[in-house]
């Protein structure tokens, strides 16, 4: 479940450090167009986390997961490989809502774990989870150092992916 944790926060938190950046340096959005991605990634993911109690009433958590996952996946790479203002802007979007459940997900699946106790469980899953987000931004930083950012960006379908294929693995 950390894992997976990881690879979720990892992915959330390049798109809130570099989406701006690959926008206004790969794609050639003027800072305020860029500005706009941002929004779109952050208000996809809020309005799905708000939609995440009626879709696990109608879906299982691992197809949620799985489905995310795969769907961020997808979307970034579409992004990475047209290198278009409005598909990055679509992308984004669906990124966002691909990863909005799986933090929710996670931190509930790990209150399930057998024989430990739910808040022992949360404060670990929570340590590997964010140590994801601190640890991805710069990654990619690393990546684009030595590369591109658009090359850099792909950690983030390698890490959706990883969501998608661990689904099955997280919650119980």
């Amino acid at each position: 479940i950390g894992v997976l944790l990881f690879a979720g926060m990892s992915a959330e938190g390049v798109m809130y450090d570099w989406c701006v950046l690959y926008l206004q340096q790969d794609v050639g959005l003027s800072q305020a167009q860029a500005a706009v991605g941002y929004a779109v990634f952050s208000g996809a993911m809020a309005l799905a986390r708000f939609a995440g109690d009626a879709l696990r009433a109608r879906y299982s958590e691992t197809a949620l997961l799985a489905a995310g996952g795969g769907l961020a996946a997808v979307a970034m790479a579409v992004v990475l490989l047209s290198a278009h203002p409005a598909v990055a802007m679509v992308g984004f979007a669906l990124a966002g809502a691909g990863l909005a459940p799986v933090a929710p997900i996670l931190f509930n699946a790990a209150t399930r774990v057998p024989g430990v106790s739910p808040a022992a469980a949360i404060a670990a899953v929570t340590s590997v989870g964010y140590s994801g987000f601190m640890l991805g931004p710069p990654l990619i930083g690393s990546i684009a150092a030595a590369t591109s950012l658009t090359a850099a960006l792909w950690v983030v379908v390698l890490m959706a992916g990883l969501l998608a294929v661990g689904a099955r693995w997280g919650p119980a």
